[in-house]
């Protein structure tokens, strides 16, 4: 074998029989770290972004009511409206001077605390037939491409994982797998569903997952399995997404996304489910409350 390709965190081996368009032909590719070192492999998803907010603040000291906080956050959060229109319903229906710079700071905040507070949903082992689906989609932030990657499962509808990264290579796509059999034993020994991209067959085999018998390759919308769930999902998080017009910041979207995916686990319905959330489905335990929205301010 001869080196393909230098990678961030090591180099890419090809196999020589590449040249040969007879029997001998061999295309396998091995990645190699380097010397001394290990791949770079995140466990959680928050490693893509910097914690700090521009303002550091804490629930308790701030001048507003709770009252007013939990609203912003119901509007800001279960119903996808940017800042600029919180601040507007705030003022109108209930007399409350806010800013907007304010409402993206809570907005933060709150991310960071149900990430914190709540955690990846762990999905437990089930008879039957069920897959992971994983894809990626391109946000835009400050003009600039993000990508955006995520796992989903098939069995609970659950969203396991999600990473944000400058670029599509092995390396994101590495820790997005990582993060989801982090979470869930149990995925790394069921049918992974992809598309051609290179970089998840690359990031599977560099974690140990059986590619030749577990990893299936989808080349159609209309191929079976397919991806067409998650692409679904994306789906929903662009319509949600294009009220922002765009995001300021890698914590602006990691937010958003974040907020999006607990709330789809934990917070919302799943038809899918006969009515309850995928946390539900798989017996998390979680305090009573008589509403979701309640339950999401108990984690802040």
């Amino acid at each position: 074998m001869s080196i393909f390709k230098f990678l961030s965190d090591g180099y890419r081996l090809r196999c020589n029989n590449h040249i040969h368009n007879d029997k001998r032909h061999c295309n396998h590719k091995l990645n190699v770290p380097l010397p001394g070192k290990s791949f770079k492999i995140a466990k959680d998803p928050i490693e893509c972004i910097e914690t700090e907010l521009s303002i550091k603040f804490s629930w308790p000291k701030m001048s507003f009511a709770n009252s007013s906080v939990s609203i912003a956050l119901y509007f800001s959060v279960f119903r996808s409206l940017p800042a600029t229109e919180v601040v507007k319903i705030m003022k109108e229906l209930f007399n409350v001077s806010i800013s907007h710079d304010t409402i993206t700071r809570w907005t933060h905040k709150a991310a960071l605390d149900i990430h914190k507070n709540l955690g990846l949903l762990s999905v437990p082992k089930a008879r039957g037939r069920r897959r992971t689906l994983t894809d990626e989609t391109i946000f835009w932030v400050k003009g600039q491409k993000r990508w955006v990657w995520m796992t989903k499962e098939s069995r609970f509808d659950s969203e396991q994982s999600w990473f944000i990264s400058p670029k599509r290579s092995t390396e994101y796509a590495r820790s997005n797998f990582n993060i989801a059999f982090n979470a869930s034993p149990c995925l790394k020994n069921i049918q992974a569903v992809t598309d051609g991209l290179w970089s998840y067959q690359s990031a599977l085999g560099d974690l140990g997952f059986n590619r030749d018998k577990l990893h299936k390759v989808y080349h159609g919308f209309f191929e079976r399995p397919n991806n067409n769930r998650i692409e679904r999902s994306w789906s929903s998080l662009k319509v949600n997404a294009r009220r922002y017009r765009g995001f300021k910041s890698d914590l602006g979207l990691w937010s958003f996304v974040t907020l999006q995916i607990y709330l789809h686990n934990y917070f919302r319905p799943n038809q899918r489910l006969k009515g309850i959330t995928p946390a539900e489905a798989c017996g998390t335990k979680l305090p009573y409350c008589r509403s979701y929205w309640k339950l999401f301010c108990k984690f802040l």
